[in-house]
């Protein structure tokens, strides 16, 4: 306040200031400035290092340029976080050295596929030109069949040539016939060879021969009076139902007699047990004459009665007479009803106390028990 008057007095002293006027100035700006600040009486005593301050009053806007300072501090933190960059490049660098790692794994992959490739290769070597000729299929379309029913034979071989054969079942050809090397063909399976036909497909090359068999079960279209599971494999199926007739047995010393009058048939089997064979009369005996020719045979042993003793005296036995063929009998005759059946070969089934015989009807004339 004591520097107002200052003023007045000088105002009226005009074009005289004393040398350190301006200096004056100065301070009372700077009074009335700190005046302003609340009291702070304790700046007053750094005035002198404001007083520099004028040289730079001319340009405000630098006095703020001090504040930006803290820029230039972020600067060099940026700096080390640059430097941390480089450690994330470091850490892909072994990825980059695994890489060249599985580089050689491709490298051995192709080996093991050289190794598959020359598995084909041989392949063709083996089945080009085979030495011998090969059957690689033969089958029915059916081989559980009736009797007279149609199946489709097919094969495939390797073969300049093949012939199907039709066997019974004693294994001997009963046809036979030319075929393509890989085909197939319709047959009717026969019923009068047997229970089991088998068919065998023979292939050729080079004067060389092999073969496959190929069974078929028959089954009959009518069933054997005796069980058609008894029936031998080699028999062929009944020609129709059982018939049943007045007939006869009696067993000797060493074979049988048996006699049967149905069917139209009335006829004496005279059988031997010497290699089983047998053979048959029609009966001549006229029911009421008597023979003797054998004599009187020994204890416990009979002579042949009926038509077995006129058959035992008017024919011949397989193989020489009939005493010295068969011997005594073992027993009076059995007279009583006998069933009989044919089978679709000719054979004849008759029963008796014994068991049922099979007679097979053809040049053989051989006979064997079936139950």
């Amino acid at each position: 306040m004591t520097a107002q008057p200052h003023r007045s007095s000088h105002r009226h002293l005009p074009g005289w200031l004393p040398p350190f006027a301006p200096h004056l100035v100065l301070i009372a700006l700077a009074v009335i400035l700190l005046g302003g600040c609340q009291g702070e009486s304790e700046t007053v005593a750094e005035l002198p290092t404001l007083a520099v301050l004028p040289s730079l009053t001319p340009s405000n806007t630098p006095t703020l340029t001090p504040t930006p300072s803290p820029t230039p501090t972020e600067t060099p933190t940026a700096t080390p976080t640059n430097t941390l960059t480089p450690t994330s490049t470091l850490t892909v660098t072994p990825s980059v050295t695994a890489t060249s790692t599985l580089t050689a794994t491709p490298s051995i992959t192709p080996t093991a596929t050289s190794t598959a490739t020359n598995t084909p290769t041989n392949t063709p070597t083996i089945t080009n030109t085979p030495d011998r000729p090969q059957i690689l299929s033969f089958t029915a379309s059916a081989t559980n069949v009736v009797a007279n029913t149609s199946i489709t034979l097919t094969w495939s071989t390797i073969a300049d040539a093949a012939r199907l054969d039709q066997l019974n079942a004693q294994g001997v050809a009963v046809q036979s016939f030319s075929v393509v090397p890989s085909g197939s063909l319709p047959v009717t399976v026969p019923g009068n060879t047997g229970r089991l036909v088998v068919y065998r497909l023979v292939a050729i090359r080079n004067a060389q021969e092999v073969n496959a068999s190929l069974p078929i079960t028959v089954q009959c279209a009518t069933a054997w009076f005796f069980g058609s599971q008894l029936a031998p494999p080699d028999s062929g199926c009944p020609t129709g139902p059982q018939a049943v007739g007045p007939g006869a047995f009696q067993s000797f010393e060493r074979g049988f007699m048996v006699y049967i009058n149905a069917n139209s048939l009335n006829t004496v089997y005279g059988a031997q047990n010497q290699d089983t064979r047998y053979i048959s009369y029609a009966n001549g005996w006229d029911g009421a004459t008597t023979y003797s020719c054998f004599g009187t045979p020994p204890g416990g042993l009979f002579p042949p009665q009926n038509m077995f003793a006129w058959a035992y005296c008017t024919t011949n036995a397989p193989v020489g007479g009939w005493n010295s063929a068969i011997g005594f009998a073992l027993g009076n005759l059995d007279s009583g009803n006998r069933i009989i059946q044919f089978e679709d070969t000719g054979a004849i089934y008759i029963d008796s106390p014994l068991g049922v015989f099979r007679f097979s009807g053809d040049a053989s004339r051989t006979w064997r028990k079936i139950t």
